[in-house]
């Protein structure tokens, strides 16, 4: 909301930008969840650097489950504009070309500003029928569909964290994300990485990740120490530090 604007409608952006400057004025310790964000805070906002802290979010490591064979594409998150879901969906049109039996599924809450229509797209591309919008699914189902999926795409071109990416590594579905500075921090060596305005490009990697048997088992073979070091346990003992540390702070002043 302070880098892109535009991205919002006009009563939020205010909104967001007036309490996140108030509230920053007042802080003794800031805690975001990536260098990245950390940059952003620091371009955008009048905090001194020794004020922000990094303490990345963890990530729930589920039960092995059999490997998929399912040709099925996931996408999991809120919908919107920065996304890049209309490429997504045409590059699935081009997927479908080299594996038939694909299917793509998208599940999140639609706010988009402007608003797409994605259902209207995917009819455009004549795939209307192989993908599924769901803006809301239930916990135990969102955990069968990543067991499900046999690839994930993210495409996403600005992001403080990013999320549904890690929790699908973790379930051991290689992951196709948008080539940003955030994604290359998180996700390093293991994701595949593309223009997210690419349809052709798109469309190649995830065709790779849902055909090439060893590529995938390559991936997730990188995948399970990286996802290991987003630790619950160690962002609750950092947080913990910040706080005691703004707390001291505050009693010296």
């Amino acid at each position: 909301f302070a880098a892109h604007p535009e991205w919002f409608k006009w009563r939020e952006g205010i909104r967001r930008r007036w309490l996140a400057a108030r509230t920053m004025k007042r802080a003794k310790a800031i805690i975001t969840v990536s260098n990245f964000s950390r940059q952003e805070i620091l371009r955008h906002y009048e905090v001194r650097a020794d004020q922000v802290h990094v303490v990345r979010s963890g990530v729930h490591v589920p039960p092995d489950g059999l490997p998929s064979t399912t040709p099925l594409v996931l996408y999991v998150g809120s919908l919107f504009d920065r996304r890049h879901l209309p490429t997504l969906i045409q590059a699935f049109a081009k997927v479908r070309m080299s594996v038939p039996d694909a299917e793509l599924v998208i599940v999140g809450n639609d706010q988009t500003h402007p608003k797409q229509n994605l259902l209207a797209i995917a009819e455009a591309a004549g795939v209307k029928d192989h993908v599924v919008l769901r803006a809301y699914v239930p916990e135990a189902e969102l955990r069968a569909l990543y067991q499900r999926a046999r690839a994930f795409a993210f495409l996403s071109e600005y992001e403080g964290f990013g999320m549904p990416p890690l929790e699908a590594l973790a379930s051991g579905v290689p992951i196709v994300v948008a080539d940003t500075a955030l994604a290359r921090e998180l996700y390093g060596e293991v994701a595949s990485f593309v223009d997210p305005n690419d349809v052709e490009g798109v469309a190649t990697a995830i065709v790779g990740l849902l055909t090439d048997q060893g590529l995938r088992e390559h991936v997730l073979r990188r995948a399970a120490p990286l996802v290991k070091t987003f630790s619950w346990k160690q962002a609750a003992d950092q947080t913990l530090k910040v706080l005691d540390r703004a707390a001291h702070y505050r009693t010296k002043t």
